[in-house]
């Protein structure tokens, strides 16, 4: 079942989760001024102070889509949202968790694809921890975006399903139930 992106984020403020909305992939009903400056079509949040953001009101997120009809939907990450992430991109990427991981599988992590290629892993903040966004990045020049990354404090990451500026669509792997339910 396939539910459109105001409704999944109408589900995600029911859960308690701390978004934000995206200019869209597109940057269709954006204005000239947003076009003209944005870097990262499909992931700039349209608000300001977006790191102190809360769990937004059904009435938020209702008035987010009016302004912003086609706007993607974004997860505040950081020890204050209650959320960190690792984003995987490229061969580097993959190898790199593995090396970290030891091998090990990611079992409690939610996880979903990116539209470039990518994966990202959600997990609960560890509390008492620092959360500042680290990044380890493939050093040949020939390989582009292929690194890991932890966002934390001060990040945010894109969720499903939002659309990327390539046109393809970030999908939930897991927990797919515990959010279509």
């Amino acid at each position: 079942m396939s539910l459109s992106i105001k409704s999944m984020a109408l589900k995600y403020a029911a859960l308690g989760f701390s978004i934000i909305p995206l200019c869209p992939g597109d940057h269709s009903c954006m204005s000239d001024t947003h076009i003209a400056t944005c870097r990262s079509p499909g992931k700039r949040p349209l608000i300001k102070e977006w790191q102190n953001a809360e769990v937004p009101s059904e009435q938020q997120v209702e008035e987010w889509f009016r302004r912003w009809p086609s706007a993607n939907i974004g997860l505040v990450l950081g020890s204050r949202s209650g959320f960190v992430a690792l984003d995987v991109d490229g061969q580097f990427g993959q190898d790199k968790l593995l090396e970290i991981s030891a091998g090990n599988h990611l079992s409690d992590a939610w996880q979903f694809s990116t539209p470039g290629g990518g994966m990202r892993y959600v997990y609960a903040a560890p509390k008492g921890r620092d959360c500042r966004k680290f990044s380890i990045s493939d050093s040949n020049p020939n390989h582009i975006h292929s690194e890991l990354a932890f966002l934390g404090d001060g990040c945010c990451t894109v969720l499903p399903p939002s659309k990327h500026a390539n046109g393809g669509i970030y999908t939930w792997i897991k927990p797919t139930k515990f959010f279509y339910h």
